[in-house]
């Protein structure tokens, strides 16, 4: 069966998510960001401190282009990498893409209580108030891009309901 492409925010469940509907698929599971860090040696954050950002965005391109499309996975992208090169395009085009969207309060929340964890755009000692504003600022520039998305879900939404959603999608030709 054809890949499942998990895109939204930074802790919007990509990779909660994505471990469970992968065991109730049979399909195997796969982190983006970590495959990167494993086969970098490197956390994200030092990728993108050493090397830059465009050098992190196009090993999120050689790593998503890697992936054979039908090879019953289910994905967790990084957060931008909708937004970079074609690979939107390229989702679509090789497997199911799902936009997990989750309220702006609720990620922020999130993202703040996490901001310790690997986040390069976020500048850890920011206020709470400037946090959300950069997560703000960050979900209006990929917005476009995740709308493009196959199915578009509020990222509260349980695994039968995705599973049901991926049953039921049929793409546009």
């Amino acid at each position: 069966m054809r890949n499942i492409y998990l895109i939204g925010m930074p802790s919007s469940g990509k990779s909660t998510l994505g471990k469970e509907l992968a065991k109730n698929l049979g399909f195997s599971f796969t982190d983006m960001d970590k495959l990167i860090e494993t086969r970098e040696q490197k956390t994200i954050s030092e990728i993108f401190s050493n090397q830059g950002e465009a050098h992190f965005r196009e090993l999120e391109r050689k790593t998503l282009h890697g992936f054979q499309p039908d090879q019953s996975m289910v994905i967790a992208t990084g957060g931008g990498v909708p937004c970079f090169f074609d690979n939107m395009d390229y989702m679509k085009k090789h497997g199911i893409s799902i936009f997990l969207n989750v309220e702006l309060n609720d990620l922020a929340k999130r993202l703040y209580k996490a901001q310790g964890n690997n986040r390069p755009l976020l500048d850890k000692s920011q206020s709470e108030e400037a946090v959300i504003a950069t997560i703000k600022k960050t979900f209006e520039e990929r917005l476009p891009f995740y709308k493009q998305a196959d199915i578009q879900v509020d990222g509260e939404i349980s695994v039968n309901q995705l599973l049901w959603l991926i049953e039921s999608y049929v793409p546009v030709q």
